[in-house]
């Protein structure tokens, strides 16, 4: 019994053949969903900056520095 006539292993199939079917079985074995894209890592809680404490500090800063200049030009 030959087994390129009865279908059979596909021992006397020419290498092209044997490689198309290995191919073929293999895409048709690997189709797998693909999983969703993983969530981007959360961002760290950012720290605010303090921003009305350092313009009062200047304001006072500024105040104060004012101060010295009048009390230097009076004397």
């Amino acid at each position: 019994m030959n087994a390129s006539t009865s279908g059979g292993s596909g021992e006397n199939q020419p290498p092209e053949r044997m490689l198309s079917a290995a191919l073929q079985a293999q895409a048709a074995g690997n189709a797998q969903p693909t999983s969703p894209p993983p969530a981007p890592p959360r961002s760290p809680r950012r720290r605010k900056l303090p921003v009305l404490s350092v313009l009062l500090f200047a304001l006072l800063l500024g105040v104060a520095a004012g101060a010295v200049a009048g009390v230097l030009t009076l004397h």
